[in-house]
């Protein structure tokens, strides 16, 4: 999409990796200047430097989403670094395994506190940027195919993405007379770092197996794959389309 996005200023939380680098990389070849934020300077630093051809309309802030005070830090420095927001993507997010036997309640919290509780923390510190924005900016959740259809052993991730989805279509309702779009992606199984843990018990070639099995398609999902749908979501060609949670699956939620 060149040029489709150009001067519009764009925050993604959890952008050091995966599919919030390769949505950064995709708004900023569209013209975008970029915010990405995140808890370790490692990744967000090594994503900047991965895509220093576009150095001047990238920036980082290192910020713990589920703190309130970080969150409404980061915010002033985006009003400082872009000179507004049009275009917020929730995209930081944890996952663990476990079933209500085994899942602790400290995990149950730290899973709730990143994949929703601080998508609300965020989100709700954006719409003052936002609604100066006006009609026309939006905001896109990555949520995940475990939010619409269960799978064993994955309790609280696939209840914290269940209830993003209907966050989403709620704000989607709220701010509609607003002219502020919400929307969400649900990806089925990417290829990116937070599938590594299972790619190490399994190794990597039986890993790819199963999942490629997994999805209709036969193939394993791409953070490309993600950032294209997003960025459509987020485009004007999508001006009529709020309250959608969108699967990029490979067509795992047909079953």
């Amino acid at each position: 999409m060149p040029g489709k996005f150009d001067g519009k200023r764009v925050l993604i939380t959890g952008g050091g990796s995966g599919i919030g680098r390769e949505i950064a990389r995709s708004f900023l070849e569209a013209g975008a200047r970029v915010i990405i934020c995140g808890r370790r300077h490692g990744p967000l630093k090594a994503t900047v430097d991965e895509l220093k051809a576009h150095a001047g309309n990238l920036h980082f802030v290192e910020c713990d989403i589920s703190d309130p005070d970080d969150v409404d830090a980061l915010v002033k420095r985006t009003g400082e670094l872009i000179g507004g927001l049009d275009i917020l993507v929730n995209n930081a997010g944890i996952t663990e395994q476990g079933t209500l036997d085994s899942t602790e309640l400290r995990t149950f919290d730290r899973v709730m506190n990143v994949n929703l509780r601080g998508v609300f923390v965020v989100t709700k510190a954006c719409l003052p940027l936002l609604r100066q924005a006006g009609r026309g900016s939006c905001v896109l959740n990555i949520s995940s195919t475990l939010g619409q259809a269960a799978e064993e052993h994955t309790l609280v991730y696939s209840v914290s993405k269940a209830a993003l989805d209907h966050f989403t279509r709620c704000c989607a309702l709220d701010f509609a007379p607003e002219g502020i779009r919400f929307n969400a992606v649900a990806p089925g199984v990417v290829d990116t770092p937070m599938q590594d843990r299972v790619k190490g018990e399994l190794g990597y070639q039986e890993w790819r197996h199963q999942m490629e099995q997994l999805h209709p398609l036969g193939s394993i999902g791409l953070p490309k794959d993600v950032a294209a749908a997003g960025l459509f979501l987020c485009s004007p060609d999508a001006e009529w389309i709020t309250g959608v949670i969108m699967p990029v699956d490979g067509g795992i939620t047909a079953r």
